[in-house]
């Protein structure tokens, strides 16, 4: 006997319950650091993966020494069948060549930060860089942009080579620590977005937010609720800077900055100062993001605050290709 049929109603009203944002907030987190766990597993038997690669491929060119040019064909060929780029091959051998021992390699350094490292061919100076992107957690890019930066020839004194273990932690300024523009080109935004989608949208990618701010930043929390005069005020993204330190408050604008957020922003930071801050803490500081903003409208719209509150731009993605045609034309 078929049971009978339940008709259900297709049309089901999205109900507003109460802590819905935050428990879905932090479940798509939960998923995000699984993904990351994951994929830096896979990473880290990669890199295992293709030292062993390297050190059989060097076995057998050490058996065939007589042949000037035998290593270079293996790699080659290897290359066709196996399916991988000829660089790859070619970066694998160098990477085994740097390094010959198996348990120097590092589980908090992806393949991408040591083909990077295997591009430095001095030893001290690889090093350097190695145990500083160990010690600071820095990304690829932050690796990258230090080595172009010439951090190594910089921290030598007197010939003596300062390694990442030596260097002082010392303060740092607001000036220094906030930058002019921040790429969110990270996020997978539609069209059309508000600033609550954007606010999700890097809350959700939480390590590359991070990541784009800097390494001493902190994510203490997000809409984090204030009240003045009995009404509730939230500010968007409350961040923390070790180097400082002191809080910073981020308020996420979509479009043209309007010198309005300064008076919103600057109300916040009066708040936190009298009423959050730890005697030992700077005062809070205030980073307004918006996409747009005019130099002469946010100049004459801090005024004497311009030490206290930043205003930068985002790019959340880049424009279209014919849009960049067309700027590339008007530069010519």
């Amino acid at each position: 006997m078929s049971k009978p049929s339940i008709k259900v109603d297709n049309k089901v009203e999205k109900l507003k319950l109460e802590g819905y944002d935050e428990l879905l907030y932090d479940i798509k987190s939960l998923l995000e650091k699984a993904k990351y766990y994951a994929y830096k597993a896979v990473d880290n038997l990669r890199v295992q993966t293709y030292w062993q690669i390297g050190e059989r491929i060097l076995r057998e060119e050490l058996q065939h020494k007589e042949r000037a040019d035998y290593g270079k064909r293996v790699i080659e060929m290897l290359a066709i069948d196996l399916g991988l780029a000829r660089r790859t091959m070619f970066e694998i051998v160098q990477f085994y060549r740097a390094y010959p021992i198996v348990h120097t390699l590092s589980a908090q350094l992806s393949w991408s930060h040591y083909t990077t490292l295997i591009s430095i061919t001095d030893k001290k100076k690889r090093q350097f860089y190695e145990q500083q992107a160990i010690h600071s957690i820095w990304s690829v890019r932050e690796l990258r942009n230090q080595i172009k930066d010439g951090l190594y020839e910089k921290t030598q004194n007197e010939g003596k080579l300062v390694t990442a273990a030596s260097l002082p932690l010392e303060p740092t300024t607001p000036e220094k620590a906030f930058k002019d523009s921040y790429s969110f080109d990270f996020l997978a935004l539609p069209e059309k977005y508000s600033e609550k989608d954007l606010e999700n949208g890097l809350l959700s990618k939480t390590e590359q937010l991070l990541l784009e701010f800097g390494t001493d930043f902190a994510l203490l929390a997000r809409q984090k609720p204030i009240i003045i005069d009995g009404e509730y005020h939230r500010v968007d993204l409350e961040l923390y800077h070790r180097g400082i330190p002191c809080i910073i408050l981020v308020d996420l604008k979509i479009g043209k900055f309007k010198a309005d957020y300064v008076g919103q922003m600057n109300k916040y930071l009066n708040y936190y100062r009298e009423n959050r801050k730890y005697e030992w803490e700077f005062d809070p500081i205030g980073l307004i993001i918006c996409e747009y903003k005019g130099k002469e409208e946010v100049h004459y719209a801090l005024g004497s605050l311009s030490n206290k509150i930043f205003v930068a731009e985002y790019k959340a993605k880049l424009p279209p290709e014919e849009e960049i045609k067309k700027r590339l034309k008007k530069i010519k």
